[in-house]
């Protein structure tokens, strides 16, 4: 097909990646990515025996140059009304899905960010028609709109693109008829009952003991089962405490004693399972601990020795082709294969874990409410001169604790670069003023009958801005990149991933499992490049801070450690100087500058020496540095960029300003977003 006369609408939107780019790892696995294809096979959603459905959706963008097609699975876990429903030939725009390997495969899975838009293939129109009319309406609430420069790449896609590997209707039907499929034989705990044979998916909840000839093993899917034993849970454990004043652990299962004290789950959650050869060498091989995930197959069910609990026990199994092993560990960190009753066992997990604290809290709650009435009791038997040296005491540590407050400071950086450099998605949008930008909204209503208008304390709007970098944050390009721990429960789609210095951190290792990967986050400070009306006025500038999405598209570079990365950092130098000139060079001269000003002003301060002024030749005095700085950057050419504005829920003391919840307050945020650095 020939070029279309209209060049933008031929080109890939610069914040999405070709199919051919993802498969070439032009991405780092577990990277979020958007991206526009062509569904070639759709595999109907199978029930998850949970909230979540799953299903499977191929896509191309092209053939290569041998022949060959670049296609890639597109993992759904939804709930069933939230799923999409496509016909084979649609586009498909996805923002924001995590790209996952297996077995050496590459493929996409959704996130709790990922949005789907779906485009009919039959009401796409010829370019340059954009395809908005195409578009499917929504089954959820979305956080990325596809605008005019993505409809009209759709139209060009589909009328551009060989359809030939795209099935018939009947073949679409026979592939759909033999997804759906249903394993009778695996069971939930909850469900298993004696004297059958089950396949499990579980957590080991204590460590295997090991006796030789047999491990046993604690297992638990954290759901509950009126034939497993009861662990209840003892309250903190007390010195002068009996061990067992009643003889309730003379009637615990067989083995259940054995490894210290029960950690849980509590309640009638776990079963005990007694392995046997060949499965002990398994278990000892590859390593499995407590917190391991593991399926077991053709798990025999028996009560046990006390003749009282179900039990599980794995034994020797042959098949056609010699001793089966019927242990499978599961990888929670390989989300693109993992198995969906997998995750709803994380889910359980994670409900249970949330359970606990609220009732350990409570426990501890009534435990201090009983402490603060024994108090009382005392202190009402003191005599009046002990009084008041008491009241003097618990006066001061109530001014000190209501003094106490909590306070977040934004980190902030700089920018600046050459318009040939930098591409901005949107180049149709108009430009606004970074005074239209920061300019409170206001919404009209009517309180008690009266007409009031109300600052809105932030909205949800984009806009395109030209602007130069004039700071950035952290001052350490090497800071670029941070390190982030993602959880088990990060499978979960409606589980927000922390940060790798959040309270999440500071839980037990047994309580998570975790790997670190590594993510962008920095901040640019962007100055306003459109003169003010009045001269005289210095020109607005903002903070931007620029996600790990929003940073892979603007230097098409994977966030890694940089502190030990030199080649990434390199990299990541060589194109921030597109974008923002000698600005890195001039920052380290100027914090060389501080330090050296701060050490001479310790050492005058030291020798009772006065301090320079900014004109004596020793030094230059840090205002004087910043100045000249960002006069330097006044010269540097502007560029254009998309500009996103968002709100974030921080810590807030006073009632009167807590307008997003009980000790809350929204802030207005800045971001990047759809901009690239087109030099390399």
């Amino acid at each position: 097909m020939a070029p279309h006369p209209n060049k933008r609408q031929n080109s890939l939107p610069s914040s999405f990646i070709s199919i051919q780019d993802l498969l070439n790892h032009k991405r780092g696995v577990g990277n979020l990515v958007n991206v526009i294809g062509i569904i070639r096979d759709f595999k109907p959603p199978i029930s998850t025996r949970g909230s979540d459905s799953k299903c499977e959706i191929s896509l191309y963008d092209r053939y290569t140059e041998d022949g060959s097609l670049d296609s890639l699975t597109l993992n759904v876990f939804r709930p069933a009304n939230e799923m999409p429903n496509p016909g084979l030939g649609d586009v498909i725009v996805l923002f924001q899905a995590k790209l996952q390997s297996h077995s050496d495969t590459l493929s996409l899975v959704t996130h709790w960010t990922t949005d789907i838009y779906l485009y009919s293939s039959s009401q796409i129109p010829h370019p340059p028609e954009g395809a908005l009319k195409a578009l499917r309406p929504q089954p959820r609430k979305t956080t990325h709109n596809p605008g005019q420069p993505i409809h009209e790449y759709v139209s060009v896609l589909y009328h551009s693109i060989d359809k030939s590997c795209i099935p018939s209707e009947a073949e679409f039907q026979d592939i759909k008829a033999k997804s759906i499929t249903v394993n009778e034989k695996f069971k939930e705990l909850k469900d298993i009952r004696v004297d059958t044979f089950v396949d499990v998916i579980v957590q080991l909840v204590r460590q295997p003991y090991d006796t030789g000839d047999r491990i046993t093993l604690w297992i638990s899917d954290y759901t509950e089962n009126d034939s497993f034993f009861h662990f209840a849970w003892k309250g903190p454990v007390l010195a002068d405490r009996p061990a067992d004043p009643y003889g309730y652990e003379s009637v615990m299962p067989y083995g259940a004693s054995s490894g210290g004290e029960w950690k849980g789950p509590f309640g009638k959650r776990s079963m005990q399972v007694t392995c046997f050869d060949p499965h002990t060498t398994f278990i000892r091989e590859q390593g499995l601990s407590f917190g391991s995930w593991v399926m077991l197959r053709n798990l025999q069910i028996k009560y046990g020795r006390n003749g009282a609990n179900l039990e599980g026990f794995l034994r020797e199994d042959r098949g056609s082709s010699g001793l089966k092993i019927n242990i499978t560990q599961m990888d929670i960190t390989d989300t693109e294969s993992l198995d969906p009753r997998l995750k709803e066992a994380v889910r359980r997990k994670r409900d249970y874990q949330e359970l606990k604290k609220d009732q350990m809290q409570q426990i501890f709650n009534a435990s201090m409410a009983g402490k603060k009435r024994k108090s009382d009791l005392a202190e009402m038997e003191t005599t009046p001169s002990d009084k008041p040296r008491r009241n003097r005491k618990k006066t001061k540590k109530k001014s000190m604790g209501h003094d106490e407050s909590v306070t977040s400071s934004a980190v902030v950086s700089t920018v600046s670069s050459l318009t040939g450099s930098v591409k901005c998605e949107y180049e149709n949008k108009p430009i606004s003023t970074f005074e239209e930008i920061l300019n409170p909204i206001y919404l009209k209503t009517k309180v008690n009958g009266q007409q009031v208008e109300l600052q809105l304390p932030f909205v949800n709007l984009n806009y395109r801005a030209d602007v130069r970098v004039v700071n950035f944050m952290p001052p350490d390009l090497r800071d670029f990149a941070k390190p982030k721990k993602i959880s088990e429960y990060g499978m979960l789609s409606d589980h927000e991933e922390s940060d790798a210095n959040s309270d999440e951190d500071r839980e037990s290792i047994a309580d998570r499992a975790a790997v670190r990967q590594w993510e962008w986050r920095f901040f640019l400070e962007l100055e306003d490049a459109n003169a003010p009306k009045d001269h005289r006025e210095k020109k607005k500038t903002l903070w931007v801070a620029v996600n790990n999405s929003s940073a892979q598209c603007l230097l098409d570079l994977d966030a890694s450690d940089l502190h030990e990365d030199q080649e990434n950092l390199d990299t990541l130098r060589h194109r921030l100087f597109f974008l923002w000139g000698e600005l890195e060079d001039k920052k380290s001269i100027g914090e060389e500058n501080k330090r050296h000003a701060d050490q001479v002003a310790l050492a005058n301060r030291d020798s009772n020496r006065p301090p320079l002024h900014s004109s004596d030749d020793e030094s230059i005095a840090p205002q004087k540095q910043d100045i000249e700085l960002r006069s330097s950057q006044i010269s540097n050419t502007p560029f254009s960029c998309c500009i996103r504005q968002y709100g974030v829920k921080v810590l807030e003391q006073d009632p009167a300003k807590a307008d997003a919840g009980e000790g809350k307050r929204w802030q207005r945020m800045f971001g990047l977003f759809g901009t690239r650095i087109t030099s390399t």
